[in-house]
């Protein structure tokens, strides 16, 4: 194998890691980023928890109609930051980040406690999916929110 074939093999697989080694770090942003937005919500931080929603975020909650605007989002969680018992405990289990580092894609699940209609407090879980938008600022940003209700 002569020097220059080398010498392309060798760049290659160092241009192959680097870009792993960034998506890693990618996946890594997003995870901190999404405890923390849990964190916010736990602590009932609208004001913090909003700073976490990309320009034109769309919801789709269960069993209500999708929340298409920043206003629709931010009155359903004020309702639900209302709610004494309300508060998640949430694993995100997998992150995909994008071969362009603009968009990822996230799974998990979450374990609610809230009041229900009957006024008891209850649990509930959940599975979800996020598509998070990286910002010109490099921070990451939830574009898109959906999630089921399982029942306990």
């Amino acid at each position: 194998m002569s020097w220059q074939a080398v010498a392309l093999v060798t760049a290659g697989l160092f241009f192959f890691s680097a870009a792993l080694l960034a998506a890693d770090s990618e996946e890594t942003n997003i995870e901190e980023t999404y405890y923390a937005w849990v964190r916010a919500t736990n602590d009932k931080n609208i004001e913090q928890w909003s700073t976490f929603l990309a320009p034109s975020a769309f919801f789709a909650p269960p069993g209500v109609m999708p929340l298409d605007t920043e206003e629709a989002i931010l009155d359903f969680y004020r309702e639900s930051f209302a709610d004494p018992e309300f508060s998640l405990d949430c694993e995100q289990l997998a992150v995909d980040v994008a071969e362009s580092q603009d968009m990822a894609w996230a799974r998990g699940t979450c374990r609610a406690t809230f009041t229900d209609s009957n006024g008891q407090k209850t649990m509930g879980t959940s599975r979800w999916f996020k598509i998070w938008l990286r910002q010109t600022d490099g921070s990451w940003k939830c574009r898109i929110n959906t999630w089921n209700y399982e029942g306990d």
